[in-house]
């Protein structure tokens, strides 16, 4: 079942005793819409499906997130929202389509090499004062 698929990401992260290591946290609203909403992790990219027909009007946000490895990760939001962990994944790089009243995501994942650049590139710049 989709569902569970999808509290895998945030699952395996909290076993693994690091919970802000996710890629995607759908809030509880978002989860109640399963199977019209579903995401699945391929080898290079996180797919996210929402069947626009069964939803109709509700409006689905993905919401970018920076630096939640060392932020609050939860989503605690009352919508129909999932937050994209910008510390894994390219949000800026989404590609989308929709056929047959389907509309599908695919977000990008970073790579673990890429991440840790990433990290020390932030820890050079200077802080702004």
């Amino acid at each position: 079942m989709a569902s569970k698929k999808i509290h895998l990401f945030r699952q395996s992260a909290v076993e693994a005793g690091t919970p802000g290591r996710y890629y995607l946290n759908p809030s509880e609203k978002l989860m109640s819409k399963t199977p019209d909403w579903s995401a699945v992790e391929h080898e290079d990219c996180i797919e996210t499906r929402t069947n626009r027909a069964a939803l109709k009007d509700i409006p689905i946000a993905g919401k970018r997130y920076n630096n939640q490895v060392y932020g609050d990760s939860e989503n605690k939001d009352d919508d129909y929202s999932y937050i994209m962990n910008t510390d894994f994944l390219y949000v800026n790089r989404i590609k989308a389509e929709m056929k047959d009243g389907v509309s599908r995501n695919f977000i990008p994942k970073i790579k673990i090499e890429e991440n840790k650049k990433k990290k020390e590139q932030q820890q050079e710049e200077p802080e702004e004062e």
